[in-house]
């Protein structure tokens, strides 16, 4: 018995971008193992799907979240750039929420991602063992990682040790891996990057920190005696595919080519960075020269956990830093929110495209709804004019998280 999704339009996102019209995809146990014409791949007893008005495309992969503060949305709007750092990014009134309340806040963070098509995160917290659960319960594909700082004392290794022992660091052998995550430069001393670097490497393990996201963090680093972001990476051993850096912001111009030659993966939060230090980076610089993800970051800096929204502004700014209306097109950006960030989280083999033998994370758009007639570009209509109003199925691991644009029960 299999899974069979029929007589859809695929927007692949494979090697070619394909477009597929009118197209069967057969999915048996948590991946793809077929794709043909149109009512050619069912079998007797298969689960059919009817996809004659729906739009396939990879699930979205958010390669920076912070979900158990979702409940901070709306308390932190407008403020001034130094409110952020000189308050520790922390909100008005954070000490009055409970452990009970963040995990509330997380399930309900999940269940969003999952009715707006997203299927993968990257997720960072501290404590994040006693967290992690609640991804895993949700059915989302994750990368989890424990913040580590030692600002004020040591760095507490135990729920990062935790998290390794419970869900390991292979992709393939689970939908939660665990992640190395110190926190920033700025509260990360030295020899805390390094021992990073050290650990992860020892293990196979991605490393998830901030960088470079005000200028008050620039400072410190350079207080330390490092000529930037950059310096202070490489001292630490902390630079290639396997680190990446969130928001990467306060980069200078002439840090631009030492980044690209040493290929760090950059995270980009375009909402989280215009809302609270009014910049963001020349997008069209990095994208084919080192790894690029999409995400969202957290409530309080992006009050929306909608891909849809944060891959739309990424390019219509991206083209406003370049002063081209031509670079980073539809297909193009359609890759960062997918595969790109697949493959920032060193998954893309695994997952970010609708390929014969990848993972069934799959979410079926609703080509009924107005904002996706007509259908002239159906990847234009994804990156430009899809809305979560769109998001009509979702599918992690093969299994059914979202049906009709309902969570279910899978």
């Amino acid at each position: 018995m299999a899974l069979v999704l029929t007589h859809a339009t695929v927007a692949t996102v494979d090697g070619q971008d394909r477009v597929l019209h009118d197209h069967d995809i057969r999915i048996a146990g948590d991946s793809i193992t077929a794709m043909g014409a149109g009512g050619t791949l069912a079998e007797p007893g298969d689960t059919v799907i009817d996809c004659a008005d729906g739009l396939v495309m990879p699930g979205f992969v958010n390669t920076h979240t912070h979900a158990t503060l979702g409940l901070f949305r709306g308390l932190a709007d407008d403020k001034p750039r130094a409110f952020w750092p000189e308050g520790g990014y922390r909100v008005d009134g954070q000490d009055r929420f409970t452990r009970a309340d963040y995990e509330r806040s997380l399930s309900e963070a999940c269940s969003e991602f999952l009715l707006n098509g997203v299927t993968t995160i990257a997720d960072r917290v501290a404590d994040m063992d006693l967290f992690a659960p609640i991804i895993e319960a949700s059915g989302l594909r994750a990368s989890v990682g424990s913040t580590l700082v030692d600002v004020s004392g040591p760095a507490n290794w135990g729920p990062t040790e935790r998290l390794i022992e419970r869900y390991g660091t292979d992709p393939a052998r689970s939908r939660l891996t665990a992640g190395i995550a110190p926190h920033a430069l700025d509260t990360c001393s030295d020899a805390l990057l390094k021992e990073c670097a050290t650990r992860a490497r020892h293990i196979g393990a991605r490393i998830y920190l901030h960088v470079a996201q005000c200028e008050a963090e620039v400072a410190a680093v350079r207080r330390r005696g490092h000529a930037g972001a950059l310096a202070c990476l490489r001292c630490a051993g902390l630079t290639g595919p396997d680190v990446i850096a969130a928001h990467a912001i306060y980069l200078d111009e002439s840090e631009h080519e030492g980044w690209c030659a040493d290929g760090t993966a950059i995270c980009h939060c375009p909402a989280s960075n215009l809302k609270i230090e009014a910049r963001t980076i020349p997008l069209a610089r990095f994208v084919d020269r080192v790894p690029v993800g999409l995400g969202t970051d957290w409530t309080a800096s992006n009050n929306s956990m909608d891909m849809f929204w944060e891959m739309r502004l990424a390019a219509l700014v991206a083209k406003m830093k370049a002063d081209d209306p031509e670079v980073l097109p539809a297909k193009r950006m359609l890759r960062l929110a997918t595969i790109d960030g697949a493959r920032v989280m060193g998954i893309d083999h695994i997952t970010g495209s609708v390929e014969v033998g990848k993972r069934a994370d799959l979410v079926v758009l609703d080509l009924t709804q107005r904002e996706m007639q007509p259908l002239h570009d159906p990847v234009s209509n994804i990156v430009y004019s899809a809305t979560p109003r769109s998001v009509r199925d979702v599918l992690v691991d093969g299994a059914i998280r979202v049906r009709n644009g309902r969570l279910t029960a899978a």
